[in-house]
């Protein structure tokens, strides 16, 4: 086994060892020595045994130093000092020991390091304190030379001079974190300053407290909205003052709330039950983000259809069966009156059922049942009927599925559709108890009850058959044929 792995290995080197020789063949090729340098290094890395590969390095190597010699000595000529003091670091780079190199590096550098310096000074009266700050340590790390350090005192003598004296200006504008920036810079560059910007900082400090406790209060008034989006947008701000304090918490909880509310929105049912308890994890919740956790997870539901009521007649006052006359017509009246303004009560149930018997449908319900389900109660007659049917399915409170009941009136001649009614299953599982109303429906009455069981299981309700096509055998009276009921 460790043979095989050697192997592997070494068949490994070779193969990037001929990669980089390839590819400084072709950066040779077209007179590229830099990139041929470099390549033909690291070949002879990979396999320094290997004289080709030694005496394309070599011949690399020479004309690299060659050609960046050349081009340093061509822009200095130009006054290019940086591409003078790039050239010779290559050049340094391929034969650190060349003491020319080294001497001509470092006056480039000098250059380089003075021209920099005198960019800081614009900068620096331009009031561009930090940007002439940082242009002024990078040209004392490039060149220490005594003129260059005596340059960089012309550009800390502005700096600090004309930077305090802003920073006073920032401090009586109000504008407390540019005070304590600047302050905190001109310290750096002159510890004298020291009082003076301890002074700032303390000022800085009980801006800061304040300005945190401001924008936290705004989160809180936005967390109490439930305005997520709003708060995480306070208590982040403040966060950016001053990190920890009671924000930190906060802007925690608001955001896990306001991702919960995201995946609610996408039916991601785990997942914002996840996001709901991180929110309860921060200790930070009144109660809602327990309550929506309740109202989110999936449980299973049995729907109960108890009763309908429907109007006696028809839109033009006729019966919807048999022959209407005067007691009909006094009776329907009465009881349309009285559900529309009374609701389902005793009196209303006594009164539809004083109906004439020839006046009584036969009603049946359809329902539409949120997982897909096609169910349909058994016909009864009388305008007023109970069922007690039910159904099981798994839902929460945020469930907008629809769950649609459309009652029918089968006779001899096949079934007419009296009215229908959709809603949502989280009305149902929210209100537990509801009394829809539809066309020529006064009352459909339903309840929901947590169940134990899994979805599927109804009772009361038999699974509506499509009708056979064109052609086929008829079915029975109604829509489609209807199984026996299940109890």
């Amino acid at each position: 086994m460790k043979r095989v792995v050697l192997g592997l290995f070494a068949a490994v080197v070779l193969h990037a060892c001929a990669a980089h020789e390839k590819t400084g063949d072709r950066a040779a090729a077209v007179g590229d020595w830099k990139a041929a340098y470099a390549s033909y290094r690291q070949a002879l890395a990979s396999e320094p045994d290997s004289p080709e590969i030694k005496l394309k390095f070599d011949a690399a190597r020479t004309k690299a130093l060659q050609d960046a010699r050349q081009r340093a000595q061509t822009c200095a000529q130009v006054n290019d000092w940086g591409c003078a003091l790039a050239e010779s670091d290559f050049a340094l780079s391929v034969e650190p020991g060349n003491a020319e190199i080294a001497s001509f590096r470092a006056h480039a550098a000098q250059r380089v390091a003075m021209a920099q310096l005198d960019t800081a000074v614009e900068q620096a009266q331009q009031g561009q304190y930090a940007e002439a700050a940082s242009l002024m340590d990078r040209a004392l790390q490039l060149s220490p030379v005594p003129e260059v350090k005596t340059h960089a005192e012309d550009v800390r003598r502005i700096i600090t001079t004309q930077g305090r004296a802003q920073a006073d200006r920032y401090l009586h504008e109000g504008n407390f974190i540019a005070a304590h920036e600047l302050a905190q810079l001109v310290l750096r560059l002159d510890a004298s300053a020291s009082a003076w910007a301890q002074n700032i900082a303390a000022e800085y400090e009980h801006f800061i407290t304040e300005e945190v406790e401001r924008l936290s209060r705004e989160g809180d008034a936005a967390r109490a909205q439930r305005d997520w989006g709003r708060a995480q947008q306070s208590y982040g701000a403040a966060l950016s003052l001053r990190q920890g304090g009671r924000a930190a918490p906060l802007e925690a909880y608001v955001r896990h709330m306001a991702l919960a509310d995201q995946r609610i929105a996408g039916r991601d049912w785990n997942g914002a039950a996840e996001a709901y308890h991180v929110a309860l994890r921060t200790g930070q919740d009144d109660g809602y983000a327990n309550h929506q956790l309740e109202r989110v997870q999936l449980r299973p539901y049995r729907f109960v259809l108890h009763s309908v009521l429907v109007t006696p007649g028809r839109p033009d006052g006729r019966a919807w069966v048999g022959a209407s006359n005067d007691i009909f017509t006094r009776l329907a009246n009465r009881v349309t009156q009285m559900a529309r303004q009374r609701g389902m009560t005793d009196l209303v149930k006594d009164l539809a059922m004083s109906i004439p018997h020839e006046n009584r449908p036969q009603l049946r319900i359809e329902v539409h049942h949120p997982d897909g389900m096609h169910l349909t109660t058994q016909g009864r007659h009388g305008i007023y009927t109970d069922y007690g049917a039910e159904f099981v399915a798994i839902a929460n409170a945020f469930d907008n599925r629809p769950v649609g009941f459309q009652v029918y009136i089968d006779g001899p001649h096949g079934s007419e559709l009296l009215g229908s009614v959709d809603v949502p299953v989280h009305e149902l599982v929210e209100r537990r108890d509801v009394s829809l109303e539809g066309a020529s429906i006064l009352s459909l009455r339903l309840s929901t009850v947590s169940d134990s069981r899994q979805p599927g299981p109804y009772g009361g309700m038999a699974h509506v058959v499509p009708a056979p096509p064109p052609g086929a055998r008829p079915p029975p009276p109604g829509r489609g044929h209807v199984a026996s009921p299940t109890h």
